[in-house]
């Protein structure tokens, strides 16, 4: 080896040792860790996402006391409808321990579905529970197997119900249990359904007289519209339901969301005390709200009534991203259908591309199709437009003038509805549209029918791959 090799490797050896050197005493500029609670188990969620974000002993079994009246509410509403009224009987109050939480509503007594929701959901009342697995799916055990079936459709694995009340081995109920992870996943689900998520956010509720019973205000058990309340936060608590049990503790589980539309699920179970719960679940959400504000993390955006359809994945996307903007009360709306302007807007700035449309009504498939081929034809000479699938080029349909259908087009014009309204030339625009796949996710064959929000987005994503 000569002397000019060696001194080249000297040369880099060096270089090399200095750069770790350096590396090494500039110090790590690393996030706080999670706060310490005194939950035997939690879990933090991102409710738009569905991402755990923190996490304690989250597949432990644990009891869920009266957080179960969360499913409770489920099966009920998926059962029945909210002015269904249900007779409070002697036999349903027979089903309710002394020492379980209950107004002590007087038998023979009737009130609707709605109205046992709220002293359900509020006052964690136990005759509600049992009137309700009673009045809405036949029976009392058939209720408790529609708990269980709905569990099991959620992915809830580590969960097994035995009644709507919440009670557990503390109370002869053996077979009520659950983990932290799948009470965070059941209230993600439950703060989809408008009728739980406008209760729980209340803090009292006026129950109407009945005969032998006057009116009476119940308050919210959750401690965080009265006598806990939270000062100077970026954020706000909208829900969700409280609990407690000998073998379950303290159990509190909370949502909450911030100005920008942020939702946090913080399942928290076994608090030794009620500052201690109260407190813990605080420095929890601190915590993950500060995280999101740094960049440490990042927070989905997304719409509550889009959860669990099929267009989430899409909506959540084009709302993280500020180009759904998100609302106040965090709705969607997917089922409006909007005029076509505001429609085709909210196509374009998904799709990037540029249609127009003069209608005043709403969007029509055809309307579409017309606007979106007028767009792609007037592309730049020697672009291509690529939709779907399918990519075309300006010379694909320069037969559009001719009054002839080709096969290709004729073989998706006859799967279609209300097409003879149309000629040939608007035909073969239809047929376009139908080529580039975007129409598949929807299932759409109706080219009269007026698209929805939420099917419009899904239109738009197709376009925008």
């Amino acid at each position: 080896m000569t002397n000019k090799i060696i001194t080249k490797l000297k040369t880099i050896i060096s270089l090399i040792l200095v750069s770790a050197f350096i590396s090494s005493s500039i110090p790590e500029v690393a996030s706080a860790a999670v706060p310490s609670v005194q939950a035997t188990a939690y879990v933090v969620m991102d409710a738009n996402s569905g991402e755990v974000l923190y996490k304690k002993s989250m597949n432990k079994t644990i009891y869920p006391a009266s957080t179960v009246k969360l499913m409770t509410a489920i099966v009920a509403l998926d059962n029945a409808s909210l002015d269904q009224k249900i007779k409070f009987t002697k036999k349903m109050k027979r089903w309710v321990p002394n020492d379980a939480s209950n107004l002590g509503l007087k038998t023979g007594t009737t009130y609707n579905v709605n109205q046992y929701l709220h002293m359900m959901l509020i006052a964690s009342d136990a005759d509600s529970a049992v009137a309700l697995a009673y009045g809405t799916a036949g029976s009392y055990n058939q209720f408790i197997n529609l708990m269980n079936t709905k569990a099991q459709s959620y992915g809830m694995e580590d969960t097994s119900f035995d009644n709507p009340m919440g009670l557990d081995k503390g109370n002869g109920y053996k077979e009520t249990y659950t983990s932290a992870y799948d009470f965070a996943l059941l209230t993600r689900h439950a703060m989809s359904y408008s009728a739980i998520r406008n209760i729980v956010a209340k803090n009292r509720y006026k129950v109407p007289a009945r005969t032998g019973k006057p009116s009476f205000t119940i308050k919210n058990t959750n401690q965080f519209y009265s006598t806990y309340k939270l000062k100077d936060k970026t954020y706000e608590i909208i829900g969700s339901k409280t609990g407690t049990t000998t073998a379950a503790g303290r159990v509190l589980i909370v949502t909450a969301k911030d100005k920008a539309g942020h939702e946090l699920v913080c399942a928290y179970f076994g608090g030794n005390s009620s500052s201690a719960l109260y407190g813990g679940i605080e420095k929890l959400l601190d915590y993950a709200f500060e995280q999101n504000s740094d960049g440490k993390i990042k927070l989905a955006l997304g719409f509550w009534d889009t959860r669990y359809r099929k267009s989430e994945n899409a909506i959540c996307k084009y709302a993280s991203s500020g180009v759904l903007p998100m609302t106040a009360n965090g709705k969607f709306n997917p089922e409006r259908i909007k005029p076509a302007v505001f429609t085709l807007d909210m196509v374009n700035k998904i799709s990037g591309l540029q249609m127009s449309v003069n209608e005043d009504n709403s969007l029509t498939v055809a309307n579409l199709a017309i606007a979106y081929y007028n767009t792609s034809m007037t592309a730049p000479e020697g672009s291509s437009t690529a939709t779907g699938s399918v990519i075309t080029d300006n010379t694909a349909t320069d037969n559009i003038t001719q009054d002839v259908l080709t096969d290709y087009e004729l073989s998706i014009i006859n799967t279609l509805e209300g097409i003879e309204n149309f000629g040939i030339p608007e035909q073969k625009k239809i047929a376009y549209l139908y080529s580039s796949k975007a129409m598949e996710i929807t299932g759409i064959t109706d080219v009269n029918h007026e698209l929805s929000k939420e099917e419009a987005v899904l239109i738009a994503d197709s376009f925008a791959i």
